[in-house]
């Protein structure tokens, strides 16, 4: 198994895949989800952010600045947001009301299709462009897996597990910052990664505006942009200068974005103030660790932000102080929702009969098709980490790894978090995949280490463990699903 770095790395000298094949590799990508794109082409928005992100990006275009809930978005979501907000109580801005609630790198993405097409047109023209962004992730994985050394096989099967990926499939449907969020981290992860084999200063500049364009579209990255500094200071001939450029340039371009939250919220602040709320929905009595619609409710009462804020932090304080052996063991449920089976868009989709009535066993057999690639990814990535432990790209992945679960672990976990890491993965599983004989030697003692062993079957059990307990929380759930009403359930999501 010690070899097996070098045979890839032989076979990595060779020339890149071709452009043809990227191609084959985006259309393979772009054609579900323009299809996908096609069926709901001219359906309305149907969730809170969604509704939220649309208003951004129309103030923005509006020239209003970033703001929200004008009184003619209060007065158009009028039935939706009585159930919950006394709406005689509260008096907004014509212009509607400063935020600093989301990231406006998705809402400026937005902003810049609405001024291409006309009012109606809007959500149309978002669709089939989120469709052609998103269908971009499977070249770049697959350019990803290059970057890393492997073989033009691992890299086009990489390319290929990311294209039908069947979940990410749906998500040009909706206004979802997942759809600009994980293409910015796959190319900024691509480009940092030539930036250290790279002697020139370019690649280096452009990692660094790439991280400040991912951490001003979600800002929880912030840590792993540090680690990402670091890991280049490590492997790119300890060069402080250069890593204190990239550092520079990537927070500088979060600062004026923070200076304007600060002013507006009165305290620092950086690029969101959405924590507070993440936390509330994360440690309430009534919920579990995870995001529940009738939690998350609560705090949108509050308009304003700062009353928002202040309001969910002490909230929050309270709860964990009231049951602090509870609060624990909500960090170690959430790894059960975050590394769980990803059903929840499904069963929203179908429960609100937007697919309409399946029967079975067609039910399961759709459902297992969705499941089924994030288990493969679950078994066979651990194996790849482990056999490519030894090269520098592999630590910068371990790295955003934890980076980005270990926030989500402690506030607030869902399957649909994992997405982020599915393309950072997917190298990985199909190096464990190519490399058949070497996984399973791994998991059943052959020529590895006694750690590496053990390590992969920790690995593997783990997971193994997380999938069973998160199948036993939401197994009532999916006996309704199955029934022969589940798709007019109409659960929330």
């Amino acid at each position: 198994m010690n070899d097996l770095p070098r045979v890839d790395l032989q076979r990595s000298t060779e020339s890149g895949l071709a452009p043809r094949v990227f191609l084959l590799l985006w259309l393979l990508a772009f054609i579900p989800r323009f299809l996908i794109a096609l069926v709901f082409l001219r359906s309305p928005v149907a969730l809170d952010d969604m509704f939220q992100y649309d208003m951004l990006a129309r103030s923005i275009v509006e020239g209003r600045g970033y703001r929200w809930y004008t009184q003619a978005d209060v007065a158009e979501l009028e039935n939706y947001l009585s159930q919950f907000v006394d709406l005689e109580e509260i008096t907004v801005p014509e212009g509607g009301l400063l935020t600093t609630f989301r990231g406006p790198g998705y809402p400026l993405f937005l902003s810049g299709l609405y001024r291409l097409v006309a009012y109606e047109d809007r959500f149309a023209l978002t669709r089939v462009a989120q469709a052609a962004l998103t269908a971009l992730l499977a070249p770049l994985v697959a350019a990803l897996a290059l970057r890393m050394k492997m073989s033009r096989r691992t890299a086009t099967l990489a390319g290929a597990g990311m294209g039908i990926y069947p979940i990410l499939l749906f998500y040009p449907v909706g206004l979802a910052t997942e759809n600009l969020f994980i293409f910015l981290l796959v190319l900024t992860v691509v480009v940092l990664i030539s930036a250290q084999q790279s002697e020139r200063r370019l690649p280096l500049i452009l990692a660094g505006i790439l991280m400040g364009l991912t951490m001003l579209t979600r800002s929880i990255l912030a840590p792993f942009m540090l680690f990402g500094a670091l890991w280049y200071w490590r492997f790119a001939g300890n060069h402080k200068g250069r890593t204190l450029l990239l550092i520079i340039i990537a927070f500088g371009i979060t600062l004026p974005w923070a200076i304007r939250n600060t002013k507006i919220m009165g305290k620092p602040t950086f690029v969101e103030t959405s924590m507070g709320f993440n936390l509330f929905v994360g440690y309430h009595p009534k919920g579990n660790g995870s995001f529940l619609s009738e939690v998350a409710i609560i705090p949108l009462t509050i308009l304003d932000d700062a009353e928002r804020d202040r309001f969910t932090f002490d909230s929050t304080k309270q709860f964990i102080l009231d049951d602090p052996s509870e609060a624990l063991w909500r960090i170690v449920r959430r790894s059960a929702f975050f590394f769980g089976i990803e059903d929840r868009e499904i069963s929203f989709f179908y429960s609100n009969n937007f697919l309409g009535f399946i029967p079975q066993p067609w039910l399961t057999v759709f459902y297992i098709l969705l499941i089924t690639p994030w288990i493969m990814v679950g078994i066979f990535a651990p194996l790849g980490l482990i056999l490519t432990r030894k090269r520098k790209a592999t630590w910068l992945a371990v790295g955003l790894i934890a980076a980005y679960s270990m926030p989500h672990l402690l506030i607030l976990a869902d399957s649909r978090f994992h997405l982020t890491l599915v393309p950072i993965l997917l190298p990985f599983a199909a190096y464990g995949w190519v490399h058949r004989q070497q996984s399973y030697k791994l998991i059943l003692g052959g020529s590895a280490s006694r750690s590496e062993i053990w390590l992969a079957r920790i690995s593997l059990g783990a997971l193994i463990i997380l999938w069973i307990w998160g199948f036993s929380m939401s197994g009532s759930k999916l006996l309704l699903l199955s029934g022969s009403e589940g798709y007019k359930l109409f659960l929330p999501y």
